[in-house]
Parts: structure tokens; sequence; C-alpha cells
């Protein structure tokens, strides 16, 4: 059967109308979880369902795709957005709102109760988690060389105690030591 083209445009009109309820399911989705991951996933199944219904529309009126098709169900999702779309737009964000501290206010309740349980394990638990901590603290501190000042001056006391004899005996040889790239690349040129 062959339809005309304000036929066609009329049907793809109320086929877009009628699609918009898709739109206000992902809607109520993304009021109910506002991420901008949702937001985007939901405007991706959305577009690629759309257009998946005015492909399958356009084949099934005229066996090709009309750029008349597209814009009638273009036009009537545009037209319940912003007509009726819009009024179900204000009590989804009351009835959401409302949703939503309702829900904050059971997590409350629970996250209570579960501070409270977990408060009292942590209590009964907290000596052996401490004993636990100083044994861990204590091979840390055996295991840790601090580093020495970068600008200290050291005490060659080993080579006192190496060598009896000759100059050093009585004498205790002083070094500068100072810590930095630079003094690396001097070093390395000299």
């Amino acid at each position: 059967m062959a339809y005309s083209i304000p036929d066609c445009f009329m049907i793809a009109f109320a086929a877009g109308l009628i699609f918009a309820v898709v739109y206000e399911i992902l809607r109520i989705i993304r009021v109910m979880f506002p991420f901008q991951v949702v937001t985007f996933v939901c405007d991706i199944v959305f577009f690629v369902i759309a257009a998946g219904a005015v492909t399958k529309l356009s084949l099934s009126l005229g066996n090709y795709i009309r750029i008349y098709t597209v814009l009638g169900f273009g036009a009537g999702i545009f037209t319940y957005i912003t007509t009726l779309g819009r009024l179900l737009n204000i009590v989804e964000n009351a009835v959401a709102g409302a949703v939503r501290s309702a829900l904050s206010a059971v997590f409350r309740f629970f996250g209570r109760i579960f501070g409270r349980l977990f408060g009292a394990i942590a209590h009964v638990w907290a000596g052996v988690f401490g004993e636990i901590n100083k044994i861990c603290l204590s091979a840390e501190k055996k295991l840790r060389k601090p580093l020495q000042n970068k600008v200290k001056i050291v005490y060659n006391k080993e080579s006192r105690k190496v060598h009896t004899r000759g100059s050093e005996t009585g004498h205790v040889i002083k070094a500068q030591v100072i810590r930095s790239n630079n003094a690396k690349k001097k070093a390395q040129h000299t």
C-alpha cells in the first residue's frame, strides 16, 4: 500500500509522540541517577533505538528512508518534550527528590547501625591490632637507616682504628659531604 507524503509525515509524527515514552523512561533513569556517565549512556541508547525505529518505520511505509519521515518522527518527539514532557519533568523531579531523601534517610539509618556494629568490633580488636602495629613498626625501624644531613661534617673514625701508624694517628680527618646533583656532576668532570 502506498502512502502519500502527508500521510507518512503524520504517521511518523504519531510514532514520534508515542516513542517519546522511551525518552521519558530514560529521563526517569537520568533523574534517579544524576551522573554524567548515566546521562551519556541513556542518550546513546535513546538515539540508537530512535534510529532503529525511524528506519523500520520508513521502510514499512515505502521501502526506503525519506526525509519527511525522519522530520515527522523528530517533530513528534519535540512536540511531546515541549508540551506534556515539561509537565512530567516537574513531577519527575519532585518525585525523584522525595525518593532521594527517603533513600538517604534509610541509608543513614543502616549506616548508623553498621557503624555501631563495626565500631564495637573495632573496639574489641583494637588491642590486637595495636600489638600487630607495634610489631610492624619495630621491624620497620630496624630496617630503616636514615640518611645523614646533606651538610653534616663526617668524621673518619674508621681510618684511625685501621691505620695506627703514620700521620693519621693523632688526627681526625674531617670531610664535608654535600649530596646533590651538582656535586656529582662536578666530581665526574674533574
